[in-house]
């Protein structure tokens, strides 16, 4: 029987995140969203063209890339949240006396301050991470695998002392790392010039295309073209791909394979949260090894909608003359271009 759940009909994207911007030069705070951090952040400092028009004044830049929000299920679910994030006391995400609190608080003292409640109001640092803490703990976002990582030390302590005087502490699943982006130790003279143009190592080495979901794939197109019948470990009933949503485990040993439907079941009885209709994580029935859902997702979305993301992945890599073969594998490809070019500009539309 098919399955009845459908899919966007384009795979999930490879890689999106939401970002504070924090200029270098002036109090003064950016969020935005991007496929490619490394890129939008170049962008903003004026390296190349694209950007957004209240980061591009000169006494702003350089700007720094403080944390990024990653694991959105989709291109509009991060524009969704980015949203919310720039205007919390406006977002229907939130309940209505908590946003009101919020934006009293950071009207409290001000003079001239305006009486309507959707205007977005001038936010410090400090605010715009309580907002954040905020978002990551609404229900609208509860299944989604989010994760939470900072570059700038400082940003990263006061998230510290915010959270450590809250009695609410975020789910589990959510992972919050440092991981300090500093300028290497260079003469002066260098830095300087470096300053507008600079993009930290560890921001490049973020990983925006479907290489890591490679080896995954490969086994599935095996375990799905061997020709042999296979049973869906849940139901026990057979399990076709062409006919139903068929998913792999992950685990390179493993040779499972189920229903969509059956194991979303099983994982969300493993949450004790059958009343949801997207788990988060769960155990495989047969190795028992612990599996991420948005992992499963992608796999599944990448070969059943990711056709030409699929050719781009396995096209062989052309050598050019001279050119060492071991250093083919260094290259990057960014697989999200060829439909994210439209979001660019992202920065400058309004999302709901």
């Amino acid at each position: 029987m098919a399955d009845i759940v459908k899919l966007e009909s384009r795979p999930i994207p490879a890689f999106y995140c939401c970002y504070l911007l924090r200029s270098k030069n002036r109090k003064s705070y950016y969020i935005g969203s991007t496929p490619n951090p490394a890129r939008r952040l170049g962008q903003h400092n004026g390296s190349s063209k694209g950007g957004a028009k209240r980061t591009s004044m000169q006494g702003k830049r350089p700007w720094e890339m403080t944390c990024i929000v990653t694991g959105f299920p989709s291109k509009f679910a991060a524009l969704q949240f980015e949203w919310a994030w720039q205007n919390t006391h406006a977002t229907r995400h939130i309940e209505r006396d908590v946003r009101d609190a919020r934006l009293d608080e950071l009207q409290k003292g001000k003079k001239g301050s305006s009486p309507s409640r959707r205007r977005r109001p001038s936010m410090s640092l400090e605010a715009r991470l309580k907002n954040l803490h905020h978002l990551l703990g609404v229900g609208s976002f509860s299944r989604w695998p989010l994760h939470l990582r900072f570059f700038a030390t400082d940003v990263f302590a006061q998230w510290e002392r915010h959270t450590a005087k809250l009695a609410t502490k975020l789910r589990k699943s959510i992972a919050i790392q440092l991981t300090p982006a500093e300028l290497p130790k260079l003469a002066a003279d260098v830095r300087v010039e470096m300053q507008t143009h600079f993009i930290p190592g560890v921001i490049r080495a973020i990983p925006v295309a479907y290489e890591d979901c490679k080896t995954y794939v490969e086994k599935s197109r095996a375990v799905l073209e061997e020709g042999r019948r296979r049973s869906c470990v849940v139901c026990k009933k057979e399990a076709v791909a062409s006919k139903s949503l068929v998913l792999i485990c992950p685990i390179e040993s493993c040779q499972t394979v189920s229903h969509m439907t059956c194991l979303s079941k099983k994982f969300l009885v493993e949450e004790g949260n059958q009343d949801a209709l997207v788990p988060i994580e769960g155990t495989c029935p047969s190795c028992r090894s612990p599996i991420r859902w948005s992992a499963l997702m992608k796999e599944l979305s990448l070969r059943i909608h990711g056709e030409e993301e699929l050719k781009v992945m396995f096209k062989p890599k052309r050598r050019r003359k001279g050119e060492d073969p071991q250093d083919l594998d260094e290259q990057d490809e960014d697989l999200e271009e060829t439909w994210m070019d439209d979001l660019n500009n992202d920065e400058e539309r309004l999302a709901s």
